[in-house]
Formats: structure tokens, C-alpha cells, sequence
């Protein structure tokens, strides 16, 4: 059988099918709300039987991100006693990636903030970098999560929790990464947000925000990121880890980050509410806009989620707005009174993207059938 490009992608598409349906159960089970930070949970990577990464003198990975994951908690309540904040660890034991996770998605988290510490041969790398869901664009970044997807294999019966993942198996990254995240545009920026002036907040330099097959990442549903803080096989990066000084360095590093994204996304939220307010709900959840004659828009996309309608996560397009019918949400672009107006915003939703949007009709608040239009 000659392998060519078709013949790989159907492969791959039969041997990781099973990964794609794993996504569209979680993300009908557990849904975010809304946009404001409320709920967070921190994870300190590793712990018990894991050690993660060591170092030379002999200093565990585990043991520096909890203590960091720990300060950070305490700032994150004195700053903001109304948060419910949740540590998947706060001792030292061992916690499979798939229960961690689930730990978020079962309270409704806003957030998922993943903590870990890197180490290589090669020791003068260096320096703190925040990790998204994503494709790998290097076999460095690759290996990254491997070796982070490796504490897969401690746990027990991981055959059958993951048997849509081989940790192992280059391949399984492309199957991991072909997700469709809602949440990535916001991941994107808390990743940067964290990001920003590390090199001359902490003295590391500054690796940047990246993307990999995290599998912690992979089963959160709500915006998520990993932190490596910096390389406990790098001398320099190792005092500032083991330190208490430089952990509370680290720790107050990260809470800028975070606090820059949480008052961003709570007066957004704010926001959200207040235009919501303004309208009264009706039985098909259509805005007061929808119920005075025809109206006619531009149908973007179906989910079983309730995605909030901020153009970061709709390709730039604003005024994005939704409707329920039954158990799906449906996101639609424009409020025209004629379809020639309507055939415009198609062509701005496709040129955004949506190749599959099509035109429909509102008249009295209820959506037309097809054959009216």
C-alpha cells in the first residue's frame, strides 16, 4: 500500500476517531457560563509517586510547584475573598491527569491554571514559558508534553482511561490538537497575559507563550493553561525555584497575569448581563430585536454550549448574538430587514470563516420555515 497524503490523513482520522467523540461528550456535559472569573482552580503538577522533574541537587518538580501553587492561592483570596478557589493537590500526592480535569469541569471552574517546572540534558536552557492547547510546532515542544503526558502511565487502569491516547505515540499529538476549542482565543490571552514581562519581573528569560498536546488541557473545559516556570536543570532558574523569596516572585508573577485577565473579563461579563437585562426572555431565547416584523440573519454555528458572543471567539465579528432551539444554541450574525442587506453579512461571515453560514428569517419572534424564505 503506498502511503501518500490521503492515505495518512484516513488513518489517522479511523485511529483517533474515537478521541473526537470523547470531545463532543465533555463538552455537552460541562459547559462555562460566562466570562467572569468566579471559579479557579489551580493544579500543582505532579505530587505523591511522581516527582516530575528533578534536578541535579536533587530538587523535585513536584515539590516547587506546590509551594508556588499554594502562594498563589493566598493571594488570589486575599485580593479576591468572593472567588471560589479549588487546588487539585494541596499536599503531596500523586492525582491522575483525567481527575484533575474533572475536578474543574465538575465545579464549573472559570479557569484551569496548571503549574509545573521544566528540566533537559541540556543545561543552559533556560527561562518561563505558558503553554495552550494546541499543535506542536517544534520536536522540542513535542517532547515538553510528552514527557508532562507521561505521568499517564503511573496511573492505574490507564489503558482504559485513555484509550483514545497513546502518550507515547507522535501521531496521537495531531489527533489531540484537531480539538476544537471554545476556549482558546481566551486561553490565548490569560497565556500572555501571564506571559508579559517575565524576563524583567523575574529575571528568566522569556520562552513565550506556545502550543502542545497537553492532556490535562485537552479534557478542561473552560479556558486553560501550564506554566513551566523555569528549568530546574539550569543553576540560575534552580535558586530562584527552591527559594522562598523566589517563589513568591514566581507566585506574585503570576497573579499580575491573572488579576489582568480576571478585571478584563469581569466587566465584560458585567456587561453581558446588563445588555441581557435590558431584553425579556422568550420561549425560543431571541433578543426583543428579533420579535418587531421580519428580520433576517446570517446562522454561523450550532452547540450544544452556551458560548459567550464576544467577537474573540466568533472570528472577529461583533454583535454576534443567540438563540435556543431545543437543546442547541445557535449563533447568528446581523439584524437586516431585507436579504439583500442579509446576502452581505453572509459574505462577511464567510470571509471570516463560516463557509457554512447560511441566511434565515425571524418574523414576530419566531424563526421562519426554509421554504418562507
Amino acid at each position: 500500500m503506498k502511503f501518500n497524503c490521503a492515505n495518512i490523513i484516513l488513518l489517522l482520522t479511523r485511529k483517533y476517531l474515537l478521541l473526537t467523540l470523547c470531545v463532543i461528550t465533555f463538552n455537552k456535559a460541562f459547559t462555562q457560563t460566562g466570562l467572569g472569573v468566579n471559579k479557579v482552580v489551580i493544579d500543582p503538577g505532579h505530587g505523591g509517586k511522581d516527582p516530575g522533574a528533578i534536578s541535579p541537587n536533587n530538587n523535585y518538580e513536584k515539590t516547587v510547584v506546590l509551594k508556588v501553587s499554594l502562594l498563589l492561592g493566598e493571594l488570589i483570596k486575599k485580593s479576591y475573598p468572593d472567588v471560589e478557589l479549588v487546588y487539585t493537590r494541596d499536599d503531596d500526592r500523586f492525582i491522575g491527569l483525567a481527575k484533575r480535569a474533572k475536578i474543574a469541569n465538575e465545579m464549573g471552574a472559570d479557569l484551569f491554571i496548571s503549574i509545573h517546572a521544566n528540566a533537559v540534558d541540556n543545561s543552559s536552557a533556560n527561562g518561563f514559558e505558558t503553554w495552550v492547547l494546541g499543535l506542536h510546532k517544534t520536536k522540542a515542544a513535542l517532547e515538553v508534553a510528552k514527557f508532562e503526558n507521561s505521568a499517564i502511565l503511573m496511573e492505574e487502569n490507564n489503558k482504559q482511561t485513555y484509550s483514545e491516547f497513546n502518550p507515547n505515540d507522535p501521531d496521537a499529538y495531531i489527533a489531540l490538537s484537531m480539538r476544537q476549542n471554545a476556549f482558546l482565543d481566551q486561553s490565548l490571552i490569560l497565556a500572555n497575559s501571564i506571559q508579559k514581562d517575565s524576563y524583567t519581573k523575574l529575571g528568566l528569560r522569556d520562552r513565550g507563550v506556545k502550543q502542545a498536546g497537553f492532556m490535562v488541557l485537552y479534557r478542561a473545559t473552560m479556558p486553560a493553561v501550564l506554566l513551566e516556570l523555569g528549568f530546574l536543570s539550569n543553576s540560575k532558574d534552580e535558586k530562584l525555584l527552591i527559594s522562598e523569596s523566589g517563589q513568591l516572585k514566581l507566585a506574585k508573577h503570576i497573579f499580575e497575569g491573572f488579576k489582568n485577565y480576571k478585571d478584563k473579563y469581569d466587566e465584560v461579563d458585567k456587561s453581558i448581563v446588563s445588555k441581557q437585562k435590558k431584553s425579556e426572555k422568550t420561549d425560543n431565547y431571541i433578543s426583543e430585536k428579533l420579535q418587531m416584523g421580519k428580520v433576517f440573519k446570517v446562522q454561523l454555528a450550532t452547540s450544544s454550549s452556551n458560548i459567550p458572543t464576544i467577537p474573540e471567539n466568533f472570528n472577529g465579528l461583533k454583535d454576534v448574538e443567540v438563540y435556543l432551539s431545543g437543546e442547541f444554541y445557535k449563533y447568528t450574525y446581523g439584524n437586516c430587514k431585507n436579504k439583500v442587506s442579509a446576502g452581505e453579512k453572509l459574505k462577511e461571515a464567510q470571509n471570516a470563516g463560516y463557509n457554512t453560514a447560511f441566511i434565515i428569517a425571524f418574523e414576530g419572534g419566531k424563526r421562519n420555515n426554509w421554504q418562507k424564505l
